[in-house]
């Protein structure tokens, strides 16, 4: 239910803010850390969210990535 949220408010920041700024939600998947291994490292999960900080002013706005690929929801 909260990730619902978060992507519904995400496309409402986007529809309100649609303009220079681009909202989006990322999913990172799931990152290895100190507690405990995971298949990803935080490089990797970093990639998508690096990805969309750079696209420009014709990127996506109002959408859910992971691995720089949209995931509908």
């Amino acid at each position: 239910m909260s990730k619902f949220a978060l992507n519904g408010l995400t496309r409402l920041a986007a529809a309100e803010i649609n303009g220079d700024i681009k909202i989006n939600a990322v999913d990172p998947g799931w990152v290895s850390s100190d507690m405990g291994g995971a298949p990803r490292t935080p490089r990797q999960a970093a990639q998508s969210i690096l990805w969309l900080t750079t696209v420009g002013p014709e990127g996506p706005n109002g959408g859910f990535f992971r691995d720089g690929k949209q995931v509908p929801w």
